[in-house]
This record gives structure tokens, sequence and C-alpha cells, in this order.
């Protein structure tokens, strides 16, 4: 805790990363450091006999406090970047000569201004800066090479002379050291920063692709499915067509009549079911579904859900049968449900020979309500089973000839979804199948 309220005061201090650039930080650091040195070289100066020196570390102090203001509140950075590299230049050139020349420690002192230049300032001012601080030097040595008397030498003695080149060795070396630590540590982590985006970038690339390649698929199915319900919209129509010219031509027989009534009435019923499924499959991929979930009687509601699906059982010779275990009470959306339970009993009759059954039941499992669809039907390949769920647009057919475009499942496992509820299957081919769906029970 304590060393995350450093890190924020020292961010705070320097300016924040998304505000402020790397050189204007980099120039705040550097302020704060060499207030702190001033701060030290100002009383070593006096007590070692440079007064004068001692005052101008404290006007350096003055003037090092306004130029961190100028950058850091007024925004100015730029133009305290400059101050600061041409007051830098006049300071140590002033030292140089107050302090024993090239006796004293000052080239090392140009050469820490030089450092502090090129971290600071914009790449397009090297060639600028860089000469300036070459030129000062060599300008610097030639004027004490010539005149001598210009630079005195103010040691006393072998010993100060010493301690003054340890000091300032010393504050050169942590303000070197503490600015690249700060570059280093700002470089890795925009080092890290830039890695991350680029994973980010990578893993988005897949994703995207990913993405490509589904709806490539889903827009050849989609055709595939358009071109389906086409012909198999086509077929009814021309059925019912060439029935009623037969029937205004020539007449027919009792039997006949009732073969192709029957015929067309399961043509139309295929038809019907084919279109309500794509109609509500349209619906969610264009609008999206609005789910209203709701305390629901299951038991109650199969009752009314499946009287046609009872008469088409009939008819094919399917025993239809539902088993409940009293009463049960799931969190669902009635017409959503609805249509789950609708497609899987017309498929589980769809799918069942003559003289085989199909059984609806319920129950109670781990804190959900269980729906079973069972039924001793033809069961489901295992090439069939990896994509049973997901839209396989291709014409199937049941044991009496009844057309589906395999879109049915695909709606119940969309749907059975959006209520918070699981579907899945066991089958055994030649045997049946049995599929759940689970709801969570009503919450008490």
């Amino acid at each position: 805790m304590q060393s995350n309220h450093k890190k924020y005061f020292w961010q705070n201090a320097i300016g924040e990363i998304m505000e402020f650039s790397l050189e204007e930080r980099i120039f705040n650091t550097i302020c704060i450091f060499a207030f702190f040195a001033m701060l030290i070289e100002a009383p070593y100066n006096y007590l070692m006999g440079f007064e004068e020196l001692a005052w101008l570390c404290c006007v350096c102090m003055v003037f090092i406090a306004g130029l961190y203001h100028l950058s850091k509140v007024k925004r100015k950075s730029s133009i305290a970047i400059t101050l600061f590299c041409i007051a830098s230049n006049l300071t140590f050139i002033y030292c140089y000569f107050y302090n024993s020349g090239i006796f004293g420690p000052n080239l090392l002192l140009f050469t820490l201004s030089f450092f502090i230049i090129i971290t600071i300032i914009p790449k397009t001012q090297y060639k600028f800066w860089v000469p300036i601080n070459m030129l000062v030097v060599l300008s610097v040595l030639m004027i004490e090479y010539y005149w001598p008397t210009l630079a005195p030498i103010l040691y006393l003695n072998s010993l100060v002379k010493t301690i003054d080149f340890a000091v300032t060795y010393i504050v050169s070396t942590i303000l070197i050291f503490l600015s690249i630590r700060y570059m280093r540590r700002n470089y890795d982590h925009e080092r890290l920063s830039v890695e991350q985006r680029n994973r980010e970038i990578e893993a988005q690339k897949d994703e995207i692709l990913l993405q490509k390649a589904e709806l490539e698929y889903l827009n050849r199915e989609k055709d595939r499915l358009l071109s389906i319900v086409a012909h198999d919209v086509r077929m009814p129509l021309s059925s019912i067509q060439g029935y009623l010219e037969i029937l205004n031509s020539i007449g027919l027989e009792e039997e006949e009549k009732q073969l192709i009534e029957g015929q067309l009435l399961q043509i139309t019923r295929d038809t019907s079911e084919m279109l309500m499924n794509l109609l509500s499959w349209s619906k969610t991929q264009l609008k999206g579904s609005n789910v209203r979930l709701s305390a629901l009687d299951v038991n109650e509601a199969l009752q009314g859900w499946l009287k046609i699906e009872h008469t088409i059982a009939v008819k094919k010779g399917v025993r239809l049968r539902m088993l409940t275990a009293g009463q049960l009470y799931v969190m669902a959306d009635h017409d959503m449900l609805q249509l789950v339970i609708r497609n899987l009993v017309s498929n589980a009759i769809k799918f069942t020979p003559k003289g085989g059954e199909v059984i609806i039941s319920t129950r109670y499992r781990a804190g959900d309500g269980l729906i079973l669809i069972s039924d001793t039907g033809i069961g489901i390949t295992p090439e069939k089973q990896e994509r049973l769920f997901q839209l396989n647009a291709s014409a199937t057919y049941g044991t009496n000839n009844e057309k589906g475009i395999g879109l049915g499942l695909l709606l119940c496992k969309e749907f059975t979804e959006k209520q918070q509820g699981r579907i899945w299957f066991e089958t055994e081919v030649n045997k049946g199948s049995i599929f759940y769906v689970s709801l969570k029970l009503e919450a008490v």
C-alpha cells in the first residue's frame, strides 16, 4: 500500500504518462534531482570556502524551481528546456573560470551538462546543441591556455581538491544513474506495452480470421438454405395447382382423392413447419430476440402445445405419451420454449417408424427442471451428430418421407441457451434418441 502511494506521488510529481511526453517527464525528473543536488552543493561549497559558488547554487535552486513550474504546471516545457540548456552552459562556464579551470572538476560538469541536455531535448535539436557544447568546452580550454590567470587555482590543499572532485563525481554519477534508470524503466514499460499491443493485435487478427471463416460458411449455408426453401415452397404450390387442374378436367375416384389429399396435406404441413422455423431464425438473426422469462407450468403447457403433434403421431401410427413428475415450474419464455418442444417432438415423430413410440417426460435434477423427448426411431449416425446443432442447410427425410431443412435443431439450441438453459442428446442407431432440455427452476 505504501509502495503504491509512493509510486502515485512520484508519477504526479513528474507528470502522468498519458499527459506528458517522455522528454517532459525526464526534464521534470532532472529538475527535481538537480534541485536537491544544489541543495546539497550550496552548504558544501560554503563550508569549503567557495562562498560565491554557494550563492550561485542558491540562485540555481530558485531558477530550477521556476523551470519545473514552467514545465509541469504551465505546460511550456519547450521554453523551459531551452532556458535550462542556455543557463547550464553559462553556469558551467562561470564555474570553470571561478573554480580552478582545467585543474578543477569542471570538465566532468561539462560532460554531465552535455548528458542532461541530449537527454531532454528533441532529436531534431541535436545538430544545434551538440556542436554548441563542444564549441563551449574547446573555447574555455583555449581561453585558459592563452590567459591562465583567468582561471586561478582556489584549492588550499590537496585534501580540499580531493573532496571537491569526490563530491562532484558522486553528484554527477547519481544524476546520470537516476536519469538512465528512469529512461530504461520507461523504455521497458513502453516495450512491454508494445509487445502487449502486438499480442492483442495478433489475437484480434486470429479472431477476425475465425469470424471471417465462420461468416463465409454461414453465408454459403444461407444461400443453400434459400435455395432449398425456394424449391420446397414451389413444390406444394405446384402440387396444389396440379391437383386442382385434375379436379377441373377429370373426375377422380374417392380413394384417389383421399390419397392425393393426404399427400398434399403432408407436403403443406412440412412446408408450414419449415417456413415457421425459417421466419423464427431470420427474426433472431436480423433483430435479435427479446427473451421474457417467467415462471411456467411445464406440464400444463405441454398439454396445449402438443395437440397438433398428437394428431400427426396418430395418423402415422406412432404412440405419443406424456409422463410427468407432478408440477414442474421453470423460468422460461413461453413462445421460445413452445417452439423448442414442438420442434423436438416433431423430429421424434418424423424419425420414428410406424409402431414406434415417442415419450415426453419431465423431472427434477440438481436444482434444474428437465424435459425429455425420447423415441424408438432410427437414431442419429455419428457423422451427423457432430453438426447436429449447427446451421446445416440440407434436406432431411423422415421414415415416411417427411421433409425438413435441418434448421429446427439449430433454433432449439439457440432458443434454449437464450433462456439460460442447456440442450443435449443421447442416441443409438436403429434404437432411438433422447433429447434433454434443462432449464432453471422457478425462483422461490
